[in-house]
């Protein structure tokens, strides 16, 4: 970092940062960073949630040509966007500025050519979890793998990230290193000014936490056929839906009134239920993206690397039905995101996420093999990701996430106009044919759907 900015300027700086005696910037970590870190570092020697992010591109340049302009890319993503390198120790978030005489030793630590691999699918299956953020480049099959651990960034922020290292392949541009601290991204407590959560915040919560721990005891799942121990590695499998098939689902979600997202968590809590021919409750969760709550002056796709998404406990109860299952979904989650305080709910979240949330956790799980399905839904990546910048055209996208325990995460979203699902799993507790045994039969009920 080539200009310095007075301490002083900082006290008051809108981010949070500030700089130490040592050169680094660093602030506390806010509400939603300390939630998602007790997910993160939970398990003691492991990083639950790794995010593994890819693209597979089309464009006609020489291998060598390619492998230079995606190394540059990153380079510029590193001092245009400089949380990506941001460290959580603590209760803190830290950050020192890159300078052009470190950039090679950045660079071999966290950028990877594969000159041999031919799919970026099954070479994600061989990472182990790490708490910098790395680019990965398979030059024969054109694909980009971005990974991180969880406190970096939220999907959409993965996804904006990818999309613009995508953009600096295109139209390569020299990085910027003077001013880095300076375009350092706020928490989500600071960008959308939360404040302190209202007293009908910590009794609404209160009443929803024991709502869902009541249900607990009954808890829809899928059984693990491995005993484990828990492994480092990731196991994902895909299901895609043609144009054709996808535009029927759409159509049959609209016809019901039903978003496409809580149609196929819908579709997701039917598929657990028949999997494990049982009657209960389905517990997880509802989403919000805090990105349309941002003020200025913060661009949100310039401060990608932050964790703007927001969970909200939810519950379907006892379902019948995908449409069954939907509504309930759907009319929590209406409730959550037209809520004027509805990102206050992360502070009681905190609160609440010890003991007594640990007894709760604990009911879902009342034996060794029975396997909480998680469903995240990204919805259309049209605004977060593009299908081509200049002659660099993005054909495909996926996405997993490494779990320590025996849960099975699925992850839906839209892209190039098709339906897609990724089912994340741990291979020490699940192997591919019980994973793809519940794919079939989501599948199957996704299909009676349209038919």
């Amino acid at each position: 970092m080539t200009s310095q900015t007075s301490s002083d300027s900082w006290d008051s700086h809108p981010c949070g940062w500030k700089p130490t005696s040592s050169g680094r910037y660093v602030r506390e970590q806010d509400t939603r960073e300390k939630l998602v870190l007790r997910q993160v570092r939970g398990v003691a020697g492991h990083i639950n949630y790794h995010m593994v992010f890819s693209v597979r591109l089309r464009y006609s340049m020489a291998c060598s040509d390619a492998e230079s302009r995606v190394r540059a890319a990153w380079i510029s993503l590193r001092c245009a966007q400089p949380s990506i390198a941001a460290v959580a120790e603590d209760n803190l978030m830290t950050f020192s500025a890159i300078c052009p005489e470190d950039v090679d030793a950045w660079v071999s630590n966290t950028f990877f050519v594969h000159e041999t691999t031919d799919s970026a699918l099954s070479l994600s299956s061989e990472f182990q979890p790490v708490a910098k953020m790395q680019l990965h480049f398979l030059p024969r099959s054109k694909e980009l793998i971005l990974c991180a651990s969880h406190e970096h960034a939220d999907g959409h922020g993965m996804i904006m990230l990818l999309d613009t290292i995508c953009e600096n392949i295109a139209f390569p541009s020299l990085p910027v290193f003077e001013d880095q601290a300076e375009r350092l991204s706020p928490p989500l407590d600071i960008a959308a000014r939360i404040g302190a959560a209202s007293p009908r915040i910590w009794d609404q919560t209160a009443k929803l936490m024991k709502e869902w721990g009541m249900r607990a005891a009954r808890p829809l799942h899928i059984n693990a056929d491995r005993q484990g121990p828990s492994v480092g590695n990731v196991s994902t499998s895909r299901l895609v839906f043609s144009d054709k098939d996808s535009s029927a689902i759409f159509r049959w979600a609209k016809a019901r009134g039903l978003s496409v997202n809580d149609a196929m968590n819908g579709a997701v809590v039917m598929a657990t239920k028949q999997h494990g021919n049982m009657e209960g409750n389905w517990l997880g969760g509802v989403m919000m993206d805090a990105r349309n709550q941002i003020p200025a002056p913060y661009d949100v796709r310039k401060h990608a690397a932050t964790i703007f998404f927001v969970a909200c406990p939810a519950f379907v109860e006892n379902p019948q039905s995908v449409v069954d299952a939907a509504t309930q979904i759907q009319k929590q989650r209406v409730a959550f995101q037209q809520d004027p305080e509805a990102l206050q709910i992360l502070q009681p979240m905190l609160k609440m996420a010890t003991a007594s949330n640990s007894k709760i956790e604990s009911k879902i799980r009342t034996a060794a093999s029975q396997s909480q399905v998680e469903y995240s839904g990204l919805g259309s990546l049209s605004g977060f990701l593009e299908q081509a910048h200049g002659s660099i055209e993005i054909v495909d996208f996926w996405l997993t996430l490494g779990h320590c325990n025996n849960s099975v995460g699925v992850y839906c979203y839209t892209y190039r106009g098709k339906l897609n699902f990724s089912f994340s799993y741990n291979p020490g507790f699940h192997s591919e044919r019980n994973v793809e045994s519940f794919i079939r039969i989501l599948k199957t009920l996704v299909e009676e759907l349209y038919a």
